[in-house]
Order: C-alpha cells, then sequence, then structure tokens
C-alpha cells in the first residue's frame, strides 16, 4: 500500500434544484449538508480539500492518499447529486495544504469573481479552465483565511446530518429516512381508508 500524497481537482454539475437563494453564509442548504457530509467522511477517511461552488458547478480539491482518494472518487463518480464529473488536475504532493479541513469551504466570491474576469470568463465554469487556471484557483482557496465552520453550517440546516452521522453510519441514517417514509405513507393510508 503506498503513502504517496496526491491532489485531484475535479468539476462537477450539480443535479439538485437550489432553494432559491443564498443561506445565511451564502450557501444554498443542499450544497451546506453535501459539505457537512464530504467533512465527516473525509475525516473517516484521512483526507483533507476544499470546495467551490457557483453557476451549478462544483470545484473540488481533495489531498490524501492516492488509495483514499481513488476510493473517495470511485464513490463521488456514483453519486446521484452531480454530474458530469471531469478530473482537472491530479499531483503528487509533500504534505497537506489544507491540513485543518475536511472540507474547507471559503467564501471567495471576490476573489473568484476577479479570477473569472483576468481570464476574460463571465460566469464561472471549471469546465473551461486550463491547468494554470486550475492551480490559480486552487491557490486562491489555499489563501482564503475564512472557511465555513461546523457551527455555521449547523445555522444552515445542516447541522442535523452532523449530529446524526456523528453517532450513526451514514447507511443506517438513510435507511432509517427510508422506513420513516415508508411508515408515514402506510399509517397515512390506513387512516385514509378507514
Amino acid at each position: 500500500m503506498s503513502d504517496q500524497l496526491i491532489r485531484l481537482t475535479y468539476a462537477s454539475r450539480a443535479n439538485f434544484k437550489l432553494f432559491g437563494g443564498a443561506g445565511v453564509y451564502g450557501i444554498d442548504k443542499n450544497v451546506a449538508q453535501i459539505l457537512s457530509i464530504a467533512r465527516i467522511n473525509n475525516k473517516k477517511n484521512n483526507l483533507v480539500g476544499a470546495l467551490y461552488y457557483g453557476n451549478g458547478c462544483f470545484f473540488q480539491c481533495l489531498e490524501g492518499k492516492k488509495q483514499d482518494i481513488d476510493a473517495l472518487y470511485a464513490k463521488l463518480e456514483k453519486d446521484l447529486r452531480h454530474t458530469e464529473l471531469k478530473v482537472l488536475s491530479v499531483e503528487q504532493i509533500e504534505h497537506f495544504s489544507f491540513l485543518s479541513w475536511e472540507m474547507k469551504y471559503a467564501l471567495v466570491d471576490k476573489e473568484v469573481r476577479s479570477f473569472l474576469r483576468d481570464h476574460n470568463i463571465a460566469k464561472f465554469d471549471p469546465y473551461r479552465f486550463t491547468p494554470e487556471m486550475t492551480a490559480e484557483l486552487i491557490a486562491v482557496l489555499m489563501k482564503a483565511d475564512e472557511g465555513i465552520a461546523d457551527d455555521q453550517l449547523e445555522e444552515l440546516g445542516a447541522g442535523e446530518i452532523l449530529s446524526v452521522s456523528s453517532r450513526v453510519s451514514m447507511t443506517m441514517f438513510w435507511l432509517a429516512i427510508v422506513v420513516s417514509i415508508l411508515t408515514t405513507a402506510l399509517i397515512t393510508r390506513w387512516v385514509v381508508s378507514s
């Protein structure tokens, strides 16, 4: 098993409807929930990284052991919350750049708008990025002082996921949701037919 550290950066398109407007910290609730789950799973798998979301696209940078990154990316390819995954870069690294973040979500809209202007791009579209542009945006995320902390995600309604997931595996969590929905449907049907 290799201990080689890599950084994988990829783009994908959101496959969900936004709640209609940004939440408390400028993050849609769907994105906040994805961020919460990513933090929990990345911590379990010794991965770190950064996430940026704009114009319906994700730009995600993951750092960790190659085999852990490969395993996560295989899962991400099956995740129905996004489509059109495209690897933008893979590079060997000496150390983590996002060490204190299981998944950093920096408030860098101003910096990203400046980045887009510098490259004559009207809307955030990581599919158009050159390797140099990808490296430049990674640097923007690294330099960003602020990130959305777990307690701030709770204000966005993602806190339930954080607290439940810390006690129960994600599989059990989703199984409980399905059982709850089915139980509600059966009770409703029974009440209506009575």
